[in-house]
């Protein structure tokens, strides 16, 4: 099945996986970066939001805002809880 192919943990166990998960929360999405992603995610979501007038897509950008605004918080606390 070709959908079967797009599950990472066919490729690398589940340990490797939240692995990468972690270090991008702890590199790519955390200060300049972070702030710089989560500001074009907010404006791409208004500018499909009102020009394009498609609310699931402007949905989907402002979750995946939030995502990258409060991810690195969540895993912080996720680490320091376990």
């Amino acid at each position: 099945m070709p959908i079967e192919k797009l599950n990472p943990l066919h490729y690398m166990n589940s340990a490797d996986y939240t692995g990468v998960w972690q270090k991008l929360f702890a590199t790519a999405l955390y200060g300049f970066w972070g702030r710089l992603f989560f500001i074009s995610l907010v404006v791409l979501a208004f500018w499909v939001g009102v020009r394009q007038r498609n609310p699931t897509v402007a949905a989907i950008c402002l979750f995946l805002a939030a995502v990258v605004a409060y991810g690195g918080g969540v895993l912080n606390l996720v680490r320091s809880l376990i």
